[in-house]
């Protein structure tokens, strides 16, 4: 039991007699009388209060998933079954990284009547997580005392990435793709292999993409249009290793090439291809081999959403050889990881050109904005001149082996972390309108 304000206030009035008394015997003997009936009736206040949590329920309903950085309503359903009104204070057992606004209920509840409250949770930790038990805490009928008491209310709930650049990957893949009517698919007319339709020729068009016998027939010059070829392979290989945990901003580069997974599989699925996926680090730790139904999207979120990189090097001689032996098909394979670490980065040229003999190879890197700007610094101290000169030559060894990559045959996305989902859609779709796919 839990004295209350009014509890305490009571108490007061003892100690109000004695001064009022002067400390006489008889001030003294009231004050106890007064307190011996406080502390009685606290007592007998708490004892009442117990008997109310019996005639109360309580429910938590809880949001199938939960998005980090995304605030969303937990309701408390809430059932008085007896005849008295109760005042009910209620603190739930919030998720790992979870913050509640507001952080506590108070609810009344009139006397044969239910009642929902709601808060918002928010959260900053993906993978599963887990509610504990809520606390309660009611008052008795004369407010004296209350009751705390457990609420039973463990749940499991996933914590997935938010998505915050989905709306612009969505924006970048449709100005690259003409909607076809009526279908939910995206179809882009131009340099494809797939006959699509006839038209009027224009002297832009190539004179192979002339259609003779309709020309004939019409006695005007047709030509023919195409698009671009579907039930393609993408693979996805995304990099979970020590390099991947350092911080662009708020959020760590693997939780920003992770949504740009995400992304781009919701991108290719959307264009029939067929999307695989690898993560790796000093092993595989998860494989998907490429599918093209809608699923497949749902089984990357459910691979990835709890995983989280390991201060391990990556072994890229056995990744990328087990991504040559197992997919035989000519694929665009997206390479998502990281070249700060040189000597990493060095060994995986090696097997990035080796893959480049029968897969078009994509490395999707994030620019080092820190770097950049260091390098940009006027030096006034000698520290100031030493940092200067060091990110100076670690960016002219970045930038050598992008350069390197390229010579090789590989294509490049170096770009900032809030625009490396945008930027790889567009290199997709572009790879697919040059048919190097």
């Amino acid at each position: 039991m839990i004295p209350t304000r009014r509890l305490l206030l009571l108490g007061t009035i003892a100690l109000a007699v004695i001064l009022a008394g002067q400390g006489a015997a008889w001030s003294v003997n009231v004050a106890w009388l007064i307190v011996a009936a406080v502390v009685l009736a606290g007592i007998v206040d708490g004892v009442l209060a117990s008997l109310r949590i019996r005639t109360i329920d309580l429910r938590r309903d809880v949001p199938a998933r939960l998005f980090v950085d995304q605030p969303l309503p937990v309701q408390w359903k809430f059932e008085n079954r007896g005849i008295d009104e109760i005042t009910l204070e209620l603190r739930d057992g919030l998720p790992e990284s979870g913050t509640a606004d507001p952080d506590r209920l108070t609810v009344r509840l009139p006397g044969r009547s239910r009642v929902t409250a709601n808060y918002r949770v928010n959260v900053t930790k993906r993978g599963l997580l887990a509610f504990a038990d809520a606390t309660g805490r009611i008052a008795g009928p004369l407010g004296l005392c209350c009751r705390q008491f457990r609420i039973p209310a463990r749940a499991s709930v996933r914590s997935l990435p938010h998505l915050g650049n989905r709306r612009a990957a969505e924006l970048a893949a449709s100005t690259a793709l003409v909607r076809q009517g009526g279908s939910h698919r995206y179809r882009w007319r131009g340099a494809g292999t797939v006959f699509e339709s006839l038209r009027d020729y224009s002297p832009e068009d190539d004179i192979r993409w002339l259609d003779w016998k309709a020309t004939a027939r019409r006695q005007t010059p047709i030509t023919r249009n195409y698009e671009v070829e579907r039930h393609q392979n993408l693979m996805l290989m995304v990099d979970g290793s020590r390099m991947m945990t350092t911080y662009c901003g708020s959020r760590t580069k693997f939780d920003t090439v992770l949504e740009a997974a995400v992304l781009l599989t919701r991108a290719a699925l959307d264009q029939a291809d067929a999307v695989g996926l690898m993560l790796f680090s000093d092993r595989v730790d998860a494989y998907l081999p490429p599918r093209r139904d809608r699923a497949q999207n749902t089984r990357v979120m459910e691979t990835l959403y709890a995983q989280y990189p390991r201060l391990v090097e990556p072994d890229f001689e056995t990744v990328l050889t087990m991504v040559s032996r197992r997919i035989r098909r000519r694929s665009l394979v997206v390479l998502f990881t990281d070249v700060t670490v040189t000597e990493a980065a060095r060994r995986m040229l090696a097997y990035v050109q080796m893959l480049n003999r029968r897969h078009v190879c994509l490395v999707v890197t994030i620019a080092d904005e820190s770097l950049q700007s260091q390098e940009l610094v006027e030096p006034r101290t000698a520290d100031e001149l030493y940092q200067v000169g060091v990110a100076s030559q670690l960016m002219l060894e970045r930038a050598e082996l992008l350069e390197r990559l390229r010579r090789s045959g590989a294509e490049i996305v170096d770009t900032p972390a809030d625009q490396i989902a945008v930027r790889t859609i567009e290199r997709y779709l572009e790879l697919k309108r040059k048919l190097r796919m």
